[in-house]
């Protein structure tokens, strides 16, 4: 007697957009924080796994990426106001293109501000 694969238990087969999508959602958690390159690999994500939902190849996988990549979108778009609040802040806050350089070079000491 012989155990039932792993697939055929599941009922998913590794297909071409499904385990796209996937894939395509797990990139796009990663990147998120990468100026909207995690954005733009979840709405692709969220485009490969309809396509694979509605033509039924890699169902099992296109309904994950489509999970993960609306994860996606969620954090990297909460990123997106967490970032712009912060550096609103400092816009509002300081009249100086010196004082607000200084405020979002210490916000953000990453992503050096450019001072004239």
């Amino acid at each position: 007697m012989t155990s039932p694969d792993l697939r055929t238990a599941v009922g998913a087969s590794p297909s071409g957009p499904g385990l796209t999508a996937l894939a395509l959602g797990v990139l796009g958690l990663l990147t998120f924080w990468m100026c909207g390159l995690g954005m733009l690999l979840a709405v692709a994500g969220i485009g490969c796994g309809a396509f694979a939902v509605a033509r039924g190849r890699g169902r099992v996988f296109g309904y994950a990426g489509i999970a993960l990549s609306v994860l996606a979108l969620t954090v990297a778009g909460g990123a997106l106001v967490w970032f712009g609040r912060q550096a609103a802040d400092c816009s509002g806050r300081y009249q100086t293109t010196f004082d607000r350089s200084s405020c979002l070079d210490a916000r953000f000491p990453l992503l050096k501000a450019h001072r004239e």
